[in-house]
């Protein structure tokens, strides 16, 4: 069967990954009906969001509980035990939302970040390559950053430079993917290193408190496998160094780039 984009579904679940409830917000719609997964689902983003991670897996599970066939919640589930550092737990319910909704490229890419943050990066690559199939070419800047960089830490020089044409990087992307924007627009040659950071940056990632240092960490790794694959092996480190500056722990980007901090003598 030959796939066909679902733009109003995919509208669904940007809703679902944007969203920002308060605890309270999300209380009152369990209040009303505590046997509706979608309010459990809420539930345990808005504890997520305090910082309440095992309550919110717990809620995670009771919306499970009552409707086992509702993908978001094993989605949900897994995006907590990712925060807990319970990877494999991750995984499992990752997966689990995949067989239940399987054009969700949602499910896919973080499957695919869970693996390849993991060590996992062959197998990343392909469910990256599998959420490219199943979503439109404006949201394809975050798979192509990690194709190319996991391509970049293989040592597959060829293969990351080969990845930049599957997409047309004059797409607008969404506003949350404006910093694998500026990095594929890098890779491709389309802004100067020296232009990568804009001055503006605040005016143009989302409104969110921090946000600015969240999408630094994944451009400095960026930046950083940039001029590893054209060989500039000091200004690689120094892209290493500037991500330290303005380290996000649990950043992606500072994830990746930690262990090159340590290997370098950045950090200790």
């Amino acid at each position: 069967m030959k796939f066909v984009y679902n733009e109003e579904k995919n509208e669904a679940m940007r809703h679902i990954l944007m969203m920002q409830p308060t605890v309270e917000e999300a209380k009152a719609k369990l209040d009303k009906d505590d046997t509706d997964a979608a309010a459990w689902y809420e539930y345990g983003t808005a504890l997520s969001l305090v910082g309440k991670y095992e309550e919110a897996l717990e809620a995670h599970s009771h919306g499970i509980a009552y409707d086992p066939f509702y993908a978001p919640n094993y989605f949900g589930r897994g995006r907590r035990q990712n925060a807990v550092g319970r990877t494999w737990a991750a995984l499992a319910d990752f997966t689990v939302a995949i067989h239940l909704d399987s054009d969700c490229w949602t499910y896919w890419y973080y499957r695919a970040t869970t693996l390849n943050l993991n060590g996992h990066l062959e197998e990343s690559i392909d469910d990256f390559r599998e959420c490219m199939r199943l979503s439109n070419p404006a949201e394809h800047y975050p798979l192509i950053h990690w194709i190319y960089t996991t391509y970049v830490q293989l040592g597959k020089f060829d293969e990351a430079e080969k990845t930049l044409d599957l997409i047309d990087a004059t797409v607008e992307p969404p506003q949350m993917d404006y910093g694998y924007c500026r990095a594929v627009r890098l890779y491709k040659g389309l802004v100067k290193p020296e232009e990568f950071v804009e001055p503006d940056m605040k005016d143009k990632v989302l409104p969110r408190e921090n946000r600015v240092n969240l999408e630094l960490n994944g451009m400095y790794y960026g930046l950083y496998c940039y001029w590893t694959l054209h060989g500039d092996a000091e200004k690689a480190a120094d892209a290493i160094r500037q991500l330290m500056k303005v380290a996000y722990p649990g950043a992606f980007g500072y994830t990746k780039g930690l262990p090159i901090a340590k290997k370098l003598g950045i950090v200790e």
